[in-house]
């Protein structure tokens, strides 16, 4: 078995409700027994509308010539799960990466069956480093706090990636991961509570358009 560590990017977003689009997949596999990273992907994604915004590529530090690379989400899934193998833990850094997973996959109907042994590790890595902790730890106060100096660039998939990984060494004798699976019915709610979400802005943004502070009811003069 190995660990895999992912952290996912997004496509800048400009108001709420707007689709959190998958744009950048980067994970690294480490050797549980080694303790040591022995692999690592990077793979670009396309948005549906098959345009990176300028903003977002600067945001994500995605240069010129890796535009050419960005793939539907589709292929980058299937680059991925095939890239994962048969044996592993897929890992993150707090359960936001689990959602975005679902809720694209699930848009676009795509099997989940390969999201298995899926652990947050920002939780138990946090205990292990504070008892006082009132608020989720982030993962550059965390590597800090650790005395790991990061590398790479923060806002990168797979630097954090990297980064969250030499975190997870540190403290990997002291992490038990579990197995498990990701069943329908938990699909079916993130999946629910994530159209909600979107219904939700979508009403407020139609309400706010719907009323301008300068105009008069039927009843005024």
């Amino acid at each position: 078995m190995v660990a895999v560590i992912f952290d996912l990017e997004l496509i800048k977003r400009f108001r709420k409700g707007q689709p959190s689009e998958i744009v950048e997949i980067g994970a690294c596999k480490v050797d549980l027994e080694k303790k040591e990273i022995i692999d690592q992907i990077q793979i670009y994604v396309n948005p549906k509308r098959g345009h990176i915004s300028k903003s977002t590529r600067k945001f994500i530090k995605m240069k010129d010539e890796d535009i050419n690379k960005a793939v539907s989400y589709e292929t980058a899934i299937l680059q991925f799960v095939t890239w994962l193998g048969d044996k592993y833990y897929l890992c993150s850094w707090g359960k936001d990466d689990k959602a975005h997973f679902i809720n694209q996959s699930a848009q676009q109907k795509m099997n989940l069956d390969w999201f298995r042994n899926y652990n947050d590790i920002q939780k138990p890595i946090g205990n292990l480093m504070s008892s006082d902790l009132t608020n989720q730890l982030g993962l550059k106060n965390a590597l800090k706090m650790a005395g790991i100096e990061p590398t790479g660039k923060a806002h990168r998939g797979i630097d954090d990636a990297i980064n969250t990984a030499e975190l997870f060494i540190k403290f990997i004798d002291k992490i038990e991961l579990k197995e498990n699976s990701l069943s329908q019915k938990e699909i079916h709610t993130q999946f629910q509570k994530y159209k909600r979400s979107r219904f939700r802005h979508k009403d407020q943004k139609q309400q706010t358009s719907h009323t301008h502070p300068a105009s008069k009811s039927p009843t005024e003069n």
